[in-house]
């Protein structure tokens, strides 16, 4: 009997790297990357050190007979130049799901982002999956994030032969993850806006991993969100974290955020001070009953893993 194979993209990152941890078995795992792949305990990996917008990518799809497509290969970074991100990050994932048509894979699991419903006074207390992607309208530089989701949730519409799956996570948070949140929660001072106290939800990487690796068990197609144990004001977060909160006037610390990114020594980028002063809170109740999916982390061991590393 031929043994099954996911493609996983993006593998040698911190959260894919634990995905590929989780796969089960019985299957076959070739992993696409970047940078070079750390070992992983009982796995036996076939990798390529590639960029997804290349050639060399389709070799992949014919010489191998692809069941499932990982992608994780995308680009978070805020310090990347708009061109460069928009390169990977949409022409990227156009060319693999050309390649996912092409050569007949049956599975595809998508990794956008929460943060594309964006963070707004006005947004309902849990948002769900219909609701619209606003995030541009106060922070146009993650468009390519939101052009990357609209694309990949047409595609799926018009391949419904196709397993797609396209999941939305709150903030990823821990110790192998490198993003703006983490950065920002192990500051020693942490600068919140005065007069905004917003709740945060988040999700242990490895109940992350747990989460992407659960799609490979269903033939089931959608948009998902994926919550955390649950979620906390900012103040009580930073608490958890053993930061010390210091509070901000708006406008200065719009300022002050800009010129110290500009400098590249700011923890964030100043739009996203946005997620600092008004609710992004998502259900997840419909990836929770379809994949029978519950976090097994705690919050508070959520949070305290974010500063060990």
């Amino acid at each position: 009997m031929r043994r099954k194979k996911v493609l996983i993209t993006g593998i040698s990152g911190g959260l894919a790297h634990q995905v590929a941890e989780m796969i089960p078995q019985n299957w076959d795992i070739i992993g696409v990357g970047l940078r070079e792949l750390r070992p992983i305990k009982d796995k036996n990996i076939e990798f390529h050190r590639l960029d997804i917008t290349k050639n060399k990518l389709e070799d992949i799809f014919r010489r191998r007979q692809v069941d499932c497509v990982i992608h994780m290969a995308v680009n978070d970074n805020p310090h990347t130049p708009m061109k460069h991100r928009h390169h990977i990050n949409v022409v990227g994932t156009m060319k693999l799901l050309e390649d996912c048509e092409r050569y007949n894979v049956k599975k595809v699991v998508l990794l956008s982002s929460a943060n594309v419903y964006g963070a707004d006074p006005n947004n309902p207390v849990y948002i769900t999956e219909d609701y619209p992607l606003r995030v541009t309208q106060t922070y146009s530089e993650i468009s390519d994030k939101v052009e990357f989701d609209s694309y990949c949730r047409s595609w799926m519409y018009k391949h419904p032969h196709v397993s797609t799956i396209m999941l939305r996570p709150c903030h990823i948070i821990g110790s192998q993850v490198h993003n703006n949140l983490t950065s920002y929660l192990r500051l020693k001072y942490i600068p919140i806006p005065l007069g905004f106290d917003p709740m945060i939800q988040v999700i242990h990487e490895i109940d992350m991993a747990r989460a992407i690796t659960a799609c490979l068990r269903y033939n089931r197609s959608g948009i998902y969100n994926i919550v955390g144990p649950g979620e906390l004001p900012i103040t009580e977060i930073i608490n958890i974290v053993g930061g010390m909160p210091l509070p901000i006037p708006h406008g200065v610390g719009y300022s002050a955020l800009r010129a110290l990114w500009a400098l590249g020594i700011g923890p964030l980028p100043a739009p996203q001070i946005e997620f600092l002063m008004y609710p992004c809170i998502i259900d997840g109740t419909r990836f929770q009953e379809d994949f029978h999916f519950h976090p097994q982390l705690s919050l508070s061991e959520t949070l305290r893993s974010t500063v060990l590393y």
